[in-house]
């Protein structure tokens, strides 16, 4: 009965939206990966909404119900009956007046497209039918979300979708860097920008590093960005990884494609906020500094995480010590020991201490200690809340403190206790909505 009404509810949403779509014909440009799609999607939105009339998704809205809420203008009404009929009622008011009035509706709307099960991209852009479709990276290791697909081809598979719905007209943005990714370009009909920082690529970084305060810890990045014979610096503040400078890239490809001067892109990533949980730069407990990777994970995104770790030491003194705090990756299917065992193996030689929390993470610590860590420097807990009051008595001033796990593990809970003004949590934080908090 549960199914039935949530397909009910998600066929309404989507004819609500469909209705809006036909009637206000806004240019659609659609995002997806393993890695980065919501960074990727938020810089597009900074880049383009200085210039343009656009919209996104409202934080990361991607499914099939995430998408016409975004369109409709609505908000995720979580398990209240009552509130999914308002949802419904409310969407056909907005269709109605959208249909009766087009031209108030955005010129163009940037939308994250998710593939937790297979055909998920396929029915979205079976209707969105968008113009510009980014392809942000599947990386290396076994993708997330791979737990409901016969194997990491068939994921493959489905977000290549995204790049055979668009037209000749069209554009596809791809990272070339990313080898997963750039082997679907030939699934384009329409032509297709490679960027990345690699040799070849049309839109090209360079020159990534860390910036740093006089005292030393890490303030976020800055890499050279070269297009057609120009070159711009880029600077991303508060926040560290590869990824996110992956995902200015990719925006600043759909900026130039829209006609966007490199000044005008260079200016907009420079004063670009960050989304919470995605390596954000917080101040922690005792002088600490906490990088802050706890929206979600993978093995490519904590492979990621683990060499920004490894940079920072590279580059200075600091800090005195670097702290790994890792819980489950969840969503890998048959593949989830053999990964949880194969980050283990990364660890050695990058933190000084682990902290491993939930029973795959166990894993992690156990491979680490196989691999060469000492015992006394890898950790275990159940939960969230008691790796946070571990580290609260644990951490010492000069410590960098990075901490990443898949959602379910609310690993946000350890770094709210380690924050040097914990009052600042609702807006630092991810899921900090009621809604979240209540859950166990």
């Amino acid at each position: 009965m549960r199914n039935i009404l949530r397909k009910f509810v998600v066929n309404i949403l989507t004819l609500e939206a469909r209705v809006i779509l036909s009637r206000c014909k806004p240019v659609i440009i659609a995002v997806t990966g393993s890695i980065g799609k919501t960074t990727t999607k938020d810089l597009i939105y900074s880049i383009l909404s200085s210039k343009l009339s656009i919209k996104k998704n409202n934080k990361s809205y991607n499914s099939e119900f995430g998408v016409p809420l975004t369109i409709l203008g609505l908000e995720s009404a979580w398990r209240s009956p009552l509130g999914w009929i308002l949802n419904i009622l409310s969407g056909l008011l907005k269709a109605i007046t959208y249909y009766l009035a087009p031209n108030t509706f955005p010129k163009y709307l940037v939308l994250e497209v998710g593939a937790d099960h297979p055909e998920d991209i396929k029915r979205l852009v079976r209707w969105l039918r968008p113009e510009m479709g980014v392809v942000t990276g599947l990386g290396n290791e076994v993708p997330v979300h791979v737990e409901f697909f016969k194997n990491i081809d068939e994921l493959v598979e489905e977000k290549s979708n995204l790049l055979r719905a668009l037209s000749r007209d069209g554009q596809a943005i791809v990272n070339r860097d990313d080898a997963r990714a750039w082997e679907m370009r030939s699934e384009s009909k329409a032509p297709v920008t490679g960027y990345g920082f690699s040799p070849g690529s049309d839109i090209l970084g360079s020159d990534l590093h860390i910036t740093y305060s006089n005292s030393g810890e890490p303030t976020g990045m800055v890499f050279r960005l070269d297009y057609d014979g120009k070159s711009v610096p880029v600077r991303l503040s508060g926040v560290l990884g590869k990824g996110s400078a992956y995902g200015a890239l990719g925006a600043a490809t759909v900026g130039l494609e829209l006609g966007i001067n490199l000044i005008q892109i260079s200016e907009a990533l420079s004063m670009h906020p960050f989304a919470p949980g995605r390596m954000r730069i917080l101040a922690g407990i005792n002088g600490a500094v906490l990088i802050d990777d706890t929206y979600n994970s993978s093995p490519a995104a904590v492979r990621m995480a683990l060499d920004t770790l490894h940079e920072i030491k590279s580059e200075t003194g600091f800090p005195s010590r670097k702290i790994a705090v890792l819980g489950d990756m969840l969503e890998l299917g048959e593949y989830s020991e053999r990964e949880h065992k194969k980050v283990g193996e990364w660890l050695r030689g990058v933190a000084d201490v682990i902290v491993c929390v939930g029973p795959l993470a166990h894993i992690m610590g156990e491979s680490a200690l196989v691999d060469g860590c000492e015992k006394r420097q890898v950790h275990f807990f159940a939960t969230s809340t008691e790796a946070g009051d571990f580290l609260k008595t644990f951490v010492q001033p000069g410590d960098t403190i990075l901490l990443k796990a898949s959602q379910s593990i609310r690993l946000e809970r350890a770094t709210e206790l380690l924050l040097a003004d914990p009052s600042l949590a609702s807006s630092l934080l991810v899921r900090q909505e009621k809604e979240w908090k209540s859950k166990k």
